[in-house]
């Protein structure tokens, strides 16, 4: 009987014990998600009567005329919203046609690396999104960029407002003969063979050059949700069979870092330099020069490198030079690669 005693007691502790651990590695994972954020909520105040403009930078993030929370680029070591500009215009004073309606905007590049064992040089699969919200309408629209890697890879992503999941699932098309996803490199480069956009000192991609694709558009109603946190999404790709590898999830931690503690995949909102189309509209805050092939990150961007794997909290614009391209970067920017035609993501 003690000899059955002691046996449950040592099970015991060694279950509370497996507990206890897991706990404290997904707390940590948690935390490291978090701290790779570079967007964060922002709650716009109104005033009746009035249009909210929030501005940041220069750029205009938002048109409110009720109380809305969206996501504004994250600036480290204050709080959120202290970098923002705020103007109250009189809704009989408003140039544009409100309509009476929330409208914002912003603008991601998210870089992945396409297996559990990468090389670190984030551009296995690149692309630029643009999101935005109209009324009681959030959507986004995406512009592939580079595709470095050889094997197939299917784009998804999981759609929140607040804590709130309104979606989950692939976003690349059904190919109607095989009654499949189709991969990344089939619905954005047209099934062009090798590396897109990923060495050299030009642009080698083919089609859907300086596109948004239409066939990614996804909008979504979120007047029904309860939750009053912001519209959001947290992308993921699907490799080697059913392989999911997110870009900094805060819900599917185990999915995001590698086990080395390495995200697979990074998003940036803000660089420090806006960007126009060919009639003057922002068409991006978040051009990023990714790594050339096969170029760890590390060598390319060291700051960068020590905020993926340390402890730190940065402003991403601070340890990233728009307009100073590194020799092992490819220079997307300097090419125009990102340059695309604003448009309007709910019609």
């Amino acid at each position: 009987m003690k000899t059955l005693l002691l046996a449950s007691l040592l099970t015991a502790v060694a279950c509370t014990s497996c507990v206890k651990q897991e706990t404290t590695i997904d707390t940590g994972k948690k935390s490291q998600a978090v701290r790779l954020q570079t967007a964060e909520e922002y709650e716009v105040p109104v005033r009746e009567g009035h249009v909210t403009q929030v501005s940041m930078n220069g750029t205009l993030l938002a048109e409110a005329v009720s109380p809305v929370t969206i996501l504004i680029p994250k600036q480290s070591g204050s709080k959120a919203g202290e970098s923002v500009s705020l103007s109250y215009v009189p809704t009989s004073e408003y140039p544009n046609d409100i309509e009476m309606k929330n409208n914002t905007k912003l603008f991601q590049v998210v870089c992945f690396e396409d297996s559990r064992e990468g090389d670190y040089d984030y551009n296995d699969f690149v692309f630029h999104v643009k999101y935005q919200t109209r009324g009681n309408k959030f959507g986004f629209i995406i512009q592939p960029i580079a595709l470095g890697s050889t094997k197939p890879i299917k784009l998804g992503c999981v759609v929140y407002k607040g804590n709130t999941q309104l979606f989950k699932g692939l976003i690349t098309e059904t190919n109607s003969a095989t009654v499949e996803y189709n991969d990344c490199r089939t619905q954005y480069f047209q099934d062009q063979e090798g590396m897109i956009n990923t060495f050299g000192n030009e642009v080698n991609q083919r089609a859907n050059l300086n596109q948004y694709m239409g066939s990614s558009r996804k909008v979504f109603e979120i007047n029904k949700i309860a939750d009053k946190g912001a519209p959001r999404v947290e992308w993921y790709i699907v490799v080697d069979g059913n392989t999911e590898l997110y870009a900094l999830s805060t819900t599917y931690l185990d999915k995001s870092f590698d086990k080395n503690g390495r995200p697979y995949g990074i998003v940036i909102t803000e660089t420090g330099s806006a960007y126009t189309d060919r009639h003057g509209n922002v068409c991006g805050k978040d051009w990023f020069n990714y790594p050339q092939e096969s170029t760890h990150i590390q060598d390319v961007y060291p700051e960068i490198w020590q905020w993926l794997t340390g402890s730190g909290s940065y402003t991403f614009s601070d340890i990233y030079d728009s307009s100073n391209i590194p020799a092992n970067a490819y220079p997307a920017s300097d090419l125009g690669l990102y340059e695309v035609t604003d448009a309007e993501v709910i019609k």
